[in-house]
């Protein structure tokens, strides 16, 4: 008999190009073993150097699909990312309360920027509403340097240590944030302990849709019972290593991770699957 399938919701954007976003997601998903869902806020015309442009799916909507998906799936984990509005941040709020009121761990990754630097929601009144409504909510917020000194109004070249500390005292129980260009590994702080999770940087210039791909894979383990620290600590392992196999053939100056080792899995023509 099979284990159980647990079923994971991601909340964001879909990436046209096909490796960040919702697409990301389900991939990263899918390689912890976790069953995916999705509510769309959103559509990107989108390449793996930036976004050129984006249409917004109305409110009511992505509120229609998250009651729907929660009504018809035992939802085990959550990943919210690109969130457009404040509007929309202040509807999405009591629904994922009720959520982690029940148990359901929550990664909070507030995307704000890409791999490439394109700006992806303004950082002034989206940051504020970010921790307003998502922080309280959070089991865990997952910025990139930049995004998090956005956040708490700081020098992006500020000590991570003072960063992270800053996020939690404006209301998070605990934050990862991811490095930068000359930075090895992620910083964890559950508002207790510090902790540098060391791991390779690879310059295969394969990072459109690593931030993704890390906090969904937190997600997708926190959603099978793992610890908070050691799916920390897997899922950097697991998005350097999508970084490493990325897919180079794809995109110009930036090419897409590959979270699933698809080049593992071609099939030689007259390969036939297994009955």
């Amino acid at each position: 008999m099979n284990s159980r399938v647990p079923a994971c919701l991601t909340i964001g954007s879909s990436d046209s190009s096909g490796g960040a976003g919702i697409q990301g997601d389900i991939k990263a998903f899918a390689s912890v073993g976790c069953y995916a869902a999705s509510v769309i806020v959103g559509i990107t015309v989108q390449s793996m150097e930036g976004v050129l442009d984006r249409l917004t799916v109305p409110i009511a909507v992505v509120e229609a699909q998250l009651q729907t998906v929660c009504e018809n799936l035992a939802v085990s984990g959550l990943k919210v990312g690109t969130t457009w509005s404040v509007e929309l941040l202040a509807r999405l709020a009591p629904h994922l309360a009720a959520l982690r009121r029940a148990g359901v761990p929550i990664v909070v990754d507030p995307v704000m920027m890409a791999a490439s630097g394109s700006v992806l929601a303004g950082a002034g009144e989206i940051a504020n509403a970010v921790a307003a409504y998502l922080f309280p909510a959070g089991t865990v917020i997952t910025p990139n340097r930049r995004e998090a000194a956005l956040l708490v109004g700081q020098r992006e070249e500020c000590d991570r240590r003072v960063l992270a500390e800053a996020i939690v005292k404006r209301g998070a129980a605990a934050v990862i944030i991811s490095g930068g260009p000359e930075e090895r590994g992620d910083w964890f702080f559950d508002g207790r302990r510090h902790e540098h999770i060391d791991g390779e940087r690879y310059g295969t210039g394969a990072e459109h849709g690593v931030g993704c791909a890390h906090s969904a894979l937190l997600a997708g383990l926190l959603a099978q019972g793992w610890s908070l620290r050691h799916a920390a600590h897997e899922a950097r392992q697991r998005a350097a290593t999508a970084v490493r196999d990325g897919l180079v053939h794809f995109g110009r100056s930036v090419h897409p991770v590959d979270i699933l080792r698809l080049s593992t899995r071609l099939l030689a023509p007259g390969d036939r699957a297994r009955p």
